[in-house]
């Protein structure tokens, strides 16, 4: 009976110990999400409408045993350097001033505003880091981008910017884009840091989706090549179990 109860202890170790993976020596599966900010900049027709700005977001990582991932990212760019001004060249004056209401001059201010929303497909080199779950990560994938310049007419004096008027103003565009990204992605063997460091690039295939522009009076089926390069850090937070003497995966 010792015997027996011996080898079935063994058994359940061997299982037991074989469940339980370290981080710090095996790469694992896991789930993850993370929150994400850094700066972005236009190119192409992107640039000739913007200039430089900020990007916020966050994401959902799926990473396998083998070290390919699976990314739902969002990411929201903004700022206020619009090169487009003159999509209100109609309300002007010939000083170039915008007459409301009450007879003076109206203060309007131009803001860019977009998302980027993409699935990526990637893999994590591990060539440099703390363990075999951190490297150089490679990704592409695709998604949709869009864009808009925000009319903002701070003192509400200017009715052909008010409510649904602004839209004939602002240029909504979007489209399917593509992705592509490359960073050093960094789990540590004790859950305080899991980071992300790295540069991406968006080209978007767009178009001006407004029925009408009201500077032109017309559609705009013009095709656009939107190109967005970002660098941005995104924080990680792990989601897996907590051992007492250690962390492991399962």
């Amino acid at each position: 009976m010792f015997r027996i109860v011996l080898v079935v202890s063994f058994f359940l170790l061997s299982a037991a110990s074989f469940a339980q993976k370290s981080i710090q020596d095996t790469a694992i599966r896991f789930f993850a999400i993370s929150a994400e900010i850094g700066m972005q900049s236009g190119f192409a027709d992107l640039g000739e409408r913007f200039g430089y700005g900020g990007i916020a977001g966050g994401s959902f990582l799926y990473k396998s045993a083998s070290n390919f991932t699976l990314e739902a990212n969002y990411g929201f760019f903004f700022g206020n350097r619009v090169n487009e001004d003159t999509i209100l060249s109609s309300l002007r004056t010939e000083s170039g001033d915008i007459i409301g209401r009450d007879g003076g001059p109206a203060d309007v201010f131009l803001y860019q505003r977009g998302f980027v929303s993409t699935v990526r497909v990637g893999k994590i080199f591990p060539i440099v880091g703390p363990n075999p779950n951190s490297g150089l990560h490679i990704a592409l994938g695709g998604g949709v981008m869009q864009h808009k310049i925000k009319i903002i007419e701070v003192a509400e004096q200017v009715p052909q910017l008010m409510g649904d008027y602004s839209k004939g103003y602002d240029q909504l565009t979007y489209g399917f884009t593509l992705s592509q990204s490359i960073g050093y992605q960094h789990f540590s063997n004790y859950r305080l840091l899991n980071f992300y460091v790295g540069a991406e690039i968006y080209e978007g295939f767009t178009q001006n989706r407004r029925s009408i522009n009201f500077n032109t009076k017309s559609a705009d089926p013009t095709q656009r090549l939107d190109i967005l390069a970002n660098l941005v850090v995104r924080w990680y937070f792990p989601l897996y179990r907590r051992q007492a003497s250690d962390f492991y995966f399962y």
